[in-house]
């Protein structure tokens, strides 16, 4: 798992990972453009964006607090698709929160595929049958 909360941070990512452009986006968007505008900036208290691997799928989220949480278990405000990617958002509080992307990959599946798609907009039914109303 990938956390990136500053433009500084883009540099653990190969510029020709198809998740680039995503997460160098939100983080200009949700990061630089932030503090750009006057604000203070604080990944502790604001949150960041993170890019979710294939071996993080079950894993505690340690890396991120001190409890036994996997993405399965987080209560999510919900999912969109761009580009092969899913783009998650986890708010904790009015102010700190996570936004989370996914690679719609094989080794996506079960479980965190299915928490996704329950979230997803629009729904997988509206996907399938090409009514995106």
């Amino acid at each position: 798992m990938l956390h990136f909360k500053s433009a500084a941070d883009l540099q653990q990512l190969d510029t020709t990972n198809p998740a680039f452009p995503i997460v160098a986006d939100l983080v200009h968007r949700l990061i630089t453009e932030y503090q750009a505008d006057g604000y203070t900036y604080d990944p502790d208290a604001d949150g960041w964006v993170i890019l979710v691997e294939e071996h993080d799928t079950d894993r505690p989220l340690t890396d991120i607090w001190d409890a036994d949480d996997r993405l399965v278990d987080l209560m999510w405000e919900g999912f969109t698709k761009q580009d092969d990617h899913f783009i998650g958002v986890y708010l904790a509080n009015n102010q700190w929160g996570l936004a989370v992307v996914i690679p719609d990959e094989p080794w996506l599946d079960g479980e965190l595929r299915d928490v996704i798609e329950e979230n997803l907009d629009p729904p997988v039914e509206s996907r399938k049958t090409g009514d995106l109303m």
